[in-house]
């Protein structure tokens, strides 16, 4: 009766620990993401169907901490912003705005970058055999008609945003 018990005690840790992506198991899960973006924007010039890409990459580790990247690049757009997380760590200035990463569990992920008139907020969770799901959200702030975009030297205000398409993989 006791080797069935351990057979199966070691069966189910051998399931657990191969459900939990390899990062994860060495304390650090690396997270990257590629989002494209579309806008319709009117100032400083009127353009429709302006393409941007975002490539998110971030660092989740066992004591909670997390540090991430993102770099937005379009035409016109080039910028990029830093995410830390620490334990009672509040918004950071970045540019244009500010930034908050925040260590949602174990393999989960928020960063949100904000802006004048929205936030950009990126929600990534890690899954088993290295993939990770990504949402991505852009919530304008009441009141506001536009969203603000900043590309390094100065705001880009346009009247729709679309999401195209989001990859993610972890490690």
């Amino acid at each position: 009766m006791l080797p069935r018990c351990l057979a199966l005690c070691a069966t189910a840790i051998v399931l657990l620990v191969s459900s939990i992506p390899a990062g994860a198991q060495s304390g650090t899960i690396n997270l990257r993401s590629t989002m494209k973006l579309s806008f319709d924007c009117e100032t400083p010039w009127n353009v429709k169907n302006y393409g941007v890409t975002g490539r998110f990459n971030a660092a989740l580790n066992s004591d909670k901490t997390a540090t991430a990247d993102l770099k937005i690049s379009g035409f016109f757009l080039n910028g990029d912003v830093h995410f830390d997380a620490r334990l009672g760590r509040g918004a950071m200035p970045a540019p244009g705005g500010t930034s908050q990463l925040r260590v949602i569990g174990p393999n989960r992920l928020r960063g949100v970058w904000s802006l004048p008139n929205n936030d950009f907020i990126l929600d990534v969770v890690a899954t088993s055999n290295n993939t990770c799901a990504v949402n991505l959200a852009l919530k304008l702030k009441p009141g506001k008609k536009q969203y603000s975009m900043f590309g390094g030297q100065k705001f880009y205000y346009c009247s729709a945003a679309r999401i195209v398409s989001t990859t993610c993989a972890a490690q």
